[in-house]
């Protein structure tokens, strides 16, 4: 009987954390007209603030959720390696293109900029990661500048800029990315490779010149 009990508890507090979130994914998607606090959520939730500072103490946890469950609603996924940036990047932008009223709603409120926040800071960890064979060796500012291009490339904002101040459809703005993304992995060999030639020559240089003086 307490299992069952304990279970029912679960599945009703599961459930009015899920209202929560629907709630506040709602006001997100209002834009900037729309109210983003956990009183305007209880408000229209039809519960107690209490209740949503329970579920969400505070307003870091609540857009962590509801980060996470934006980058569900649109498939927003990192990549690992070098050569998971263009395929990604292209079906990141098309689930854009996908889910265009929620982003662009995101993308206009105030509240929704400090949720993709959560993004960038995944997407910089990510892109670290990912780009560490090319940018290794490199100064720690010069990695966090290329770093910093390439987050603000993969994103909704660049996509909002290439739909519409580029005027590109949703397949063109794609390419584009893809093209953009490309251009930049190149430049960061070019400017990474000479880089490690020489430091690895120097080095050699070094171990010799030490064997000499032993």
């Amino acid at each position: 009987m307490k299992a069952e009990v304990s279970n029912l508890r679960d599945r009703q507090a599961a459930a009015t954390r899920e209202q929560i979130l629907e709630v506040a994914m709602h006001q997100l998607g209002q834009g900037p007209r729309g109210t983003f606090s956990h009183e305007s959520i209880a408000e229209a939730a039809g519960m107690g603030a209490r209740t949503v500072y329970r579920y969400f103490p505070d307003r870091a946890t609540l857009l962590q959720a509801l980060w996470e469950r934006l980058r569900e609603a649109t498939k927003t996924r990192f990549p690992s390696t070098e050569e998971e940036i263009l395929p990604m990047a292209r079906t990141v932008f098309r689930e854009f293109d996908a889910n265009e009223t929620l982003v662009r709603a995101v993308l206009n409120s105030p509240a929704g900029t400090e949720v993709r926040e959560r993004g960038g800071v995944e997407g910089r960890d990510a892109f670290l990661r990912s780009l560490e064979p090319i940018l290794d060796g490199l100064p720690e500012r010069e990695k966090a500048r290329i770093i910093a291009v390439f987050v603000s490339v993969y994103s909704a904002p660049f996509w909002q800029l290439l739909r519409d101040r580029g005027q590109l459809a949703g397949p063109e703005a794609e390419k584009a990315v893809s093209w953009a993304l490309e251009t930049l992995i190149a430049a960061a060999k070019n400017i990474s490779g000479p880089r490690l030639v020489k430091g690895k020559k120097e080095s050699k240089k070094r171990e010799a010149e030490k064997s000499k003086g032993k």
